[in-house]
Parts: C-alpha cells; sequence; structure tokens
C-alpha cells in the first residue's frame, strides 16, 4: 500500500510537471504573436543565429518540441542554412549527448556528422521536418563536434539542437 501511494504522488507530480510545460510553451507562442503584433509583423529580433533575421520566433515550431523529442536536454543551438554543413554542437569540456530537429522550406536528405565527417545520423528518404537520432540522441566524445548538412536544392533549413547538461 505504501508504494502504491508512493508511485501516486509521483505521477501526479509528473503530470502537473507536463501541464505547466504545455502552459508554459502556450504563453510563449502568445507573448512572441503579441510581440510580433507590436512590431508590426516585422519580427525585429535579430537574436537566434537565424539567417532570415527572424530572431527566436523563426524557431518556435522546433523548440514545441523539445520536451517530446529531447527530454533533460537543454537546447544548445539554432541555425538556418542554405543546406551546407554547420556546427551545432562541440563538445568541449566533457562527453555530449545530442538530439537535433529540423524544418526546411522543402524536403531535404539530412545527416548529422562528427568533426571528421563520419555520419552519425541520418534520414532515410527525403522530408521537409524530422528529428536526427530517432532512435535517441547521439553522443560524442570530449573535444569531437556535430554538425548537420542537408541535400536538397534552393533549400532554407532551421536546425535546433539539445544537448545533455
Amino acid at each position: 500500500m505504501r508504494e502504491a501511494v508512493a508511485f501516486l504522488l509521483l505521477a501526479c507530480a509528473c503530470g502537473a510537471a507536463t501541464v505547466k510545460g504545455r502552459a508554459d510553451d502556450a504563453q510563449r507562442l502568445r507573448r512572441d504573436s503579441r510581440a510580433d503584433a507590436a512590431d508590426g509583423g516585422g519580427g525585429a529580433s535579430g537574436g537566434g543565429g537565424g539567417a532570415s533575421g527572424g530572431g527566436d520566433r523563426s524557431f518556435v515550431s522546433l523548440e514545441g518540441r523539445a520536451t517530446v523529442v529531447a527530454p533533460g536536454l537543454h537546447q544548445a543551438a539554432e541555425r538556418e542554412t542554405g543546406g551546407e554543413r554547420v556546427e551545432l554542437v562541440r563538445a568541449a569540456s566533457h562527453d555530449a549527448c545530442v538530439r537535433v530537429a529540423f524544418e526546411s522550406s522543402s524536403p531535404v536528405t539530412a545527416r548529422l556528422l562528427d568533426a571528421d565527417g563520419g555520419v552519425l545520423a541520418e534520414m532515410h528518404a527525403a522530408a521537409a521536418e524530422g528529428v536526427l537520432g530517432e532512435h535517441g540522441p547521439v553522443c560524442i566524445r570530449r573535444g569531437d563536434a556535430v554538425s548537420a548538412v542537408a541535400e536538397g536544392s534552393g533549400v532554407r533549413v532551421k536546425w535546433i539542437a539539445w544537448t545533455s547538461p
């Protein structure tokens, strides 16, 4: 009986954390749309490393996947490219595990590469969005890096990476 009560309390706590995360995401989306309206819809923020100048708002749909795709990981990078190779995470001081999600303007074949160009994860079919490391995070040793590349013509690809703490 004592174990059942402990389990019930744990289940309630996990459920509350999940609902709170969804509420926080909804609040962020409302706050971002109000900021867009105040800016005249122009998206004046220049942060996030995106080439489009749209700032963090251009990554909202990818950021929303974090609780499902990368639970327990923290956001490490946001980049926007034309498909060329871009470094997302460097494991400078310790080993790291990484999950990466992407969205593109048209279907691409996306891959994650280590510093030497070895394939860590790849899409087996062209897609306009997806998660690399579909069976879980890919891990690299200290001193290594994870880069992303997408094959497709005339595309814009948004990348977001989460890494272990």
